[in-house]
């Protein structure tokens, strides 16, 4: 099974899979586990309960609390500039301070990676949490492996089960949920946090030389968002392949990028004459901090300085000499930008930039920023599904042995499906809630607990038609009457498909299906 990313969004949805799963016992066959960003998340907290030995009831009541009373990025804000005295990093990191608060008791805590490696009590052969590294663009893997030879990190950039034991598992969050435009780069492993007993100098003496600036890790996202690929590379040389359970709250979207509307009006104040005020207001604010100096000296030379002339003389003589060193400041940052331009490009930008108006710049920096997002974290993460889902579906290992169960699936009309067994269509209600599910944006907070109910939901509800439509079309004469291996989970599953499908008749749902 693979968790995909997409914030809380997908960190609500996965959890009712999960429960869903659970309620009819196929839980525990899950042999393989791959999870990225939001999907982490809720995959952390799972594998973390299950070291602890805690049902699942106890694990979803809990989880669920925390995904709806914590807003992460509020958070992490507050405890920007705090707790920065270990040997990490000195600079203020938002990512950093959204790891501290996935490593509160309430979730993670302080728990190393060592303590999953080693459980005797998970059944997972595969289990792998994954990020992007910035380096060679490749996925980043935090691996639990029944394979001892299993690689850990990536081919250019391999993580040693040393190193990767005593990573924490709050660390591991935050790396695989660092999305871009949202955090900066988590840079592994001086921004990580290590242990009085296995400090930072000892990460770097067993990484070797190729950690010694750091490796930026960001969102699994980025190079997968789905999960999957870890999957197909863990499973490669199985004898049987597992099946395979796609979890994937990525949306349809019809319309990833709309163009910002322009101004009503360009103005009329261009760049330069923003240069030429700034020109005046440099010569007026020296002019005043040195009249001002000219005053004070005059005062103190005929005797008649007195404290309230501090206020009169030196504090407007000091925020006017800071004003005009400002703008020297600015004016030279200005020029660093235009001389890395030339440089780069053999451009003099400024020419051209100076006929601009202010709001015609600002409209073009705004274009800029608002297309080079949508190309992050949507066209490109669209093509990368496009190929992973594609690789997935041409494997002949996997015919009839995979899973889609994706946050829109109740919004599709199947004619074929619904004609051969009309009960298996979603009712008005349940295409609301797979809709609601969808539009819920991408965020680590709800604003309200029916954002997580909707969605939690909508991941129940999914996975049920999922796995009676898999069944339905791929393994006749395995569930039609009883005795044949498939018939007590087919009966169960119509039955609590009924429950949610209020149009389905329970009467219906609880007799047995003809061949």
């Amino acid at each position: 099974m693979s968790l995909s990313g997409g914030g809380y969004r997908a960190a609500a949805f996965h959890l009712g899979t999960l429960r869903f799963l659970d309620g009819v016992g196929l839980l525990p066959d899950v042999v393989g586990l791959s999870t990225v960003s939001g999907g982490t998340l809720t995959g952390l907290a799972w594998v973390v309960s299950q070291v602890d030995g805690k049902s699942f009831p106890e694990f979803y009541d809990s989880w669920s609390a925390y995904l709806k009373r914590t807003n992460v990025i509020a958070e992490a804000l507050n405890g920007l500039t705090s707790d920065r005295d270990h040997e990490s990093h000195k600079w203020a990191s938002l990512i950093r301070s959204a790891a501290d608060v996935y490593a509160r008791p309430d979730f993670l805590g302080d728990r190393r990676f060592g303590e999953v490696m080693g459980a005797s009590g998970l059944r997972f052969q595969e289990l792998i949490f994954n990020s992007t590294e910035f380096h060679t663009g490749l996925d980043f893997r935090f691996r639990r492996s029944s394979d001892p030879k299993a690689l850990q990190g990536n081919v250019n950039y391999k993580l040693p089960g040393s190193v990767a034991q005593h990573v924490r598992l709050a660390d591991i969050a935050a790396a695989s949920s660092c999305f871009p435009g949202g955090f900066e780069p988590l840079v592994f492993p001086q921004q990580f946090h290590w242990s009085r007993e296995f400090p930072l100098a000892s990460a770097l003496g067993e990484l070797g030389p190729g950690f010694d600036g750091g490796l930026p890790l960001m969102d699994g996202g980025i190079y997968d968002n789905q999960g999957v690929d870890s999957l197909l590379m863990a499973f490669d040389h199985a004898k049987t392949a597992p099946t395979l359970l796609i979890s994937d709250v990525s949306t349809k979207d019809t319309r990833m990028y709309d163009v910002p509307e322009n101004p009503t009006k360009r103005g009329w104040v261009t760049l330069n004459g923003v240069s030429w005020m700034g020109w005046a207001m440099f010569f007026l604010c020296l002019a005043s901090a040195v009249c001002l100096a000219w005053r004070g000296v005059d005062d103190i030379r005929e005797g008649t300085w007195n404290p309230g002339d501090a206020l009169l003389y030196l504090v407007p003589g000091a925020l006017t000499a800071a004003v005009a060193v400002a703008l020297v400041w600015l004016r030279l940052r200005v020029k660093d930008v235009n001389a890395l331009l030339r440089k780069q490009m053999d451009l003099n930008a400024w020419p051209s930039f100076q006929k601009l108006t202010v709001l015609e710049f600002a409209q073009m920096v705004v274009l800029r920023g608002t297309s080079l997002l949508a190309l992050t974290s949507s066209v490109f993460m669209k093509r990368v599904r496009g190929l992973v889902f594609n690789r997935v579906y041409h494997d002949p290992r996997f015919e009839h042995r995979r899973m889609s169960n994706l946050i829109y699936s109740l919004t599709l009309n199947r004619p074929r499906l619904f004609a051969a067994h009309p009960w298996m269509k979603p009712g008005p209600h349940l295409v609301s809630v797979a809709q609601q599910a969808c539009q819920m944006p991408t965020t680590l907070w709800f604003t309200d607990p029916g954002q997580f109910t909707t969605l939690e939901t909508a991941g129940e509800a999914t996975v049920c038609f999922v796995l009676l439509r898999h069944i339905l079309e791929h393994h006749q004469g395995r569930y039609e009457s009883q005795g044949l291996p498939l018939y007590d989970l087919f009966q169960r599953l119509r039955k609590e498909w009924a429950v949610f499908n209020q149009e389905a008749r329970p009467s219906e749902a609880s007799r047995p299906v003809a061949a």
